[in-house]
């Protein structure tokens, strides 16, 4: 065991009272506050806590003494621990008596905690009993418990108690067991307790499976209102009709006449909570009258509102306007979103969502002479149908590879009008399968993915623009997708550690593309882009009482074939905004080293690529609990770096493209922001607010590899950040961004 741990857990067993509370302050002070009286009683009790302690990690022989130095009426206690050696696993044996629970236990020992030569503990020994708890009730034990289960030690020296004729066997007998007091081992056995109760050890069967799908609190089985149906042998009673006994019975894992597993129950209530159809879902385990060794099972189900409705309004901030328009300021977005869903389609818990969404993008700028108030429009509609099952030619696949699963139907149209550049037309149709294997995998799959974007109304401006960059060009079209993706996440949740109260890792990857399979059929061939398309995430948090650290790295990257020189532009990556590169506005690092269009200039400069890289790293601390359980106002330092770039050549001379990605030029072109935030967490959501500054510039590459530390001080603080001279507004261009966000970015 590591020392430290050691330490911590030694640390936790002083009495409150010999315990040094310390506020920290700033992030760097730490503040003693209300430091205790001395009192050498509660000094002694912490030492036999700590020698308890040490007990139960196999150090049967540890010593814990202290003693206590006073300077100027303070006392300094120390406390010495004189471990030994812990006490290490010799053999592990069950004698239990009942034949198959002895087998059962033999069959998975190689799954205990409790292996020869590791020290024994009580949390290994507790793990022990609990695991074979578990094993016998997946088995049929229904009623035993740890109470049935007791372990006896053995830590008496065998050549001690040798006896032997031989004086030089004997002089190496006593060799031995000096030795053996120096590495304690013990012999452990588990035996069965067996209780008065004799059934406690008995084997139990499934008899009879009754479901109440609109459960009321105080219902009984025998109620004459209720109405019965027999669906493949379960009973169902009901008021209402509101569910498909076929969907009922389908969400079952126990079946009469089965042995009782304990493992079924478990995943019966998650099935049924999964449904998300009703508000509580509990089962009633019943010995059956007359009848020994057998359980009737009772399904209380409580019965969801069918028709959901959900209205929320989303805000967007960024201190810098994309566009470069002389016009422009800063950016502020609002939308609006309404839901209606259904929750229980052909009362089958198959679910439809609508939604509906409309925002705009407005110029705080727009008092000046031919300024717009509106920067862009956005109207959308998407329909979402979930169903709780995998609909495939294998009607077994289901429930036998699978925790969880889920087929669905998504559609989405949108209309998107970017005053005096261009509007757009949007429709998507995917379907595919959801599920959660044996091992906590999430997996995705859609082998019809179908996306057609219109691009129209585009502005003479706007098509200058192409026709002078053409990346653009290549970009911004109208683009046909036909193809399939897949995608697999998994989230890895640690237990609580002496450090940390919890840690957790994400990892996702997903893989899209275009055209190479079925989208090879020759359908609308004038517009279908042919790619392939992947990105990979992974996050790693480490949670403590009042802080977290969170580290994020993300990679994604596309590649064109054909004619097509690169992905279209609703499929291209981005970096900046509230969620990426906290220094740059939405769409506002890149591409490589490409220089920033100067300051004032009305030109397009939507920054968009081929390939992303991005790291990210995020303090967060508690400032203040505003209201207990309510509000808590939260801080954050964070720390991003990453770029997009090209995969191909865009210079039409064909010489260096400062846009694309090179690896030697790797260093030198990520782009690095850091900042601060505060964030409002309301516990249902959390309302964000970014500051980013650009330390390393990826279009100052040539120069000290782009670091540039902004020129910012304590006296001009509060003029750059918020003044609206040209030349502040100029800074902030080119050093500053400042977001507004819905959530934790990552």
């Amino acid at each position: 065991m590591e020392k430290s741990n050691v330490i911590s857990r030694l640390t936790n067993q002083l009495e409150d009272s010999m315990q040094v509370k310390q506020k920290q302050s700033f992030l760097i002070f730490n503040t003693i506050r209300r430091p205790p009286v001395y009192n050498a009683l509660y000094a002694a009790t912490s030492a036999q806590n700590m020698e308890a302690s040490m007990f139960h990690l196999g150090y049967y022989n540890a010593e814990v003494k202290f003693n206590a130095d006073t300077v100027n009426r303070k006392v300094k206690v120390k406390y010495t621990v004189e471990a030994g050696n812990p006490t290490r696993i010799d053999t592990l044996r069950y004698r239990l008596q009942v034949p198959e629970l002895q087998q059962l236990a033999e069959k998975n020992v190689n799954r205990t905690l409790l292996k020869k030569n590791t020290p024994i503990s009580k949390l290994g020994v507790q793990t022990e009993i609990a695991r074979l708890v578990d094993t016998f009730r997946n088995n049929g034990y229904y009623k035993i418990t740890a109470a049935e289960l007791k372990l006896l030690g053995d830590t008496s020296i065998a050549a001690l108690t040798t006896i032997t004729d031989d004086p030089f066997e004997q002089l190496e007998l006593l060799a031995q067991a000096e030795a053996q007091r120096d590495s304690p081992v013990i012999r452990l056995a588990f035996i069965l307790n067996k209780p008065d109760d004799t059934t406690r050890i008995d084997k139990y069967y499934i008899n009879k499976i009754t479901i109440l799908p609109d459960y009321i609190p105080g219902d009984v089985l025998d109620d004459p209102t209720m109405f019965e149906k027999i669906h493949q042998g379960v009973i169902i009673r009901y008021r209402q009709n509101l569910f498909a006994p076929a969907f009922l019975v389908r969400n079952l894992q126990m079946k009469s006449g089965n042995v009782y597993r304990q493992i079924d129950y478990y995943r019966t209530i998650a099935n049924f909570s999964k449904a998300a159809v009703w508000e509580t879902v509990n089962i009633r385990l019943i010995e059956t009258p007359g009848e020994s060794n057998k359980l009737d099972v009772v399904v209380e189900l409580m019965a969801s509102k069918k028709f959901g409705f959900e209205a929320s309004i989303e805000t967007s901030y960024s201190a810098n306007s994309n566009t470069n328009n002389a016009l422009a300021g800063n950016l502020f977005g609002i939308s609006g979103n309404l839901s209606l869903s259904n929750r229980n389609i052909r009362k089958e818990g198959i679910k439809m969502t609508h939604r509906l969404r409309a925002g705009i993008e407005l110029n705080n700028n727009n008092r000046q002479k031919d300024a717009r108030l509106v920067n862009s429009q956005e109207l959308s509609y998407s329909n979402n149908i979930s169903i709780p099952r995998l609909i495939t030619p294998i009607k077994s696949l289901n429930n036998k590879y699978f925790e969880a699963s889920e087929t669905f139907i998504n559609f989405y149209a949108a209309l998107n009008n970017r005053l005096d550049l261009f509007n757009t037309q949007t429709f998507n149709l995917n379907y595919g399968w959801g599920y959660i294997d044996k091992r906590n995998l999430r997996w995705t799959f859609k082998p019809i993915n179908i996306e057609f974007n219109y691009l129209f109304n585009q502005t003479d401006s706007f098509t200058r623009i192409l026709d002078s960059i053409p990346f653009l060009r290549y970009s911004y079209n109208t683009a046909f997708i036909a193809g399939m993706s897949a995608g697999v996440s998994h989230t890895y949740k640690y237990k609580r550690s002496a450090r940390a109260v919890s840690r957790e890792r994400f990892i996702r990857l997903n893989i899209e593309e275009s055209g190479l399979t079925w989208g090879a059929i020759p359908i609308a061939n004038k517009y279908k882009r042919r790619y392939i398309k992947t990105d990979f995430e992974y996050k790693y948090t480490v949670n403590y009482e009042n802080t977290a650290l969170v580290a994020r790295v993300f990679t994604g990257v596309g590649v064109s074939f054909g004619k097509d020189t690169t992905l279209p532009f609703f499929k291209q990556y981005f970096g900046g905004g509230s969620n990426s590169m906290r220094g740059w506005p939405i769409r506002g690092i890149g591409r490589g080293a490409q220089q920033l269009v100067p300051f004032g200039q009305n030109i397009f400069n939507d920054r968009t690529a081929d390939l992303q890289l991005e790291a990210n790293l995020e303090y967060r601390y508690i400032i203040a609990r505003i209201i207990p359980n309510s509000l808590t106002l939260r801080g954050a330092l964070f720390l991003d770096a990453g770029n997009i770039w090209n995969l191909r050549n865009s210079n039409p001379s064909g010489g260096v493209d400062s846009a694309q990605f090179r690896f030697k030029n790797l260093y030198k072109e990520l782009g690095v922001s850091a900042g601060t935030g505060f964030r409002l967490d309301f516990n249902y959501f959390v309302l964000r607010f970014d500051m980013g500054f650009r330390i390393k510039r990826p279009e100052l590459s040539h120069r000290r590899a782009g670091w540039n530390i902004p020129d910012i001080g304590f006296d001009d603080v509060f003029s750059k950040l918020f003044g609206r001279k040209e030349e502040n507004r100029k800074w902030r261009y080119e050093n500053f961004n400042f977001t507004i966000g819905i959530s934790y970015p990552f």
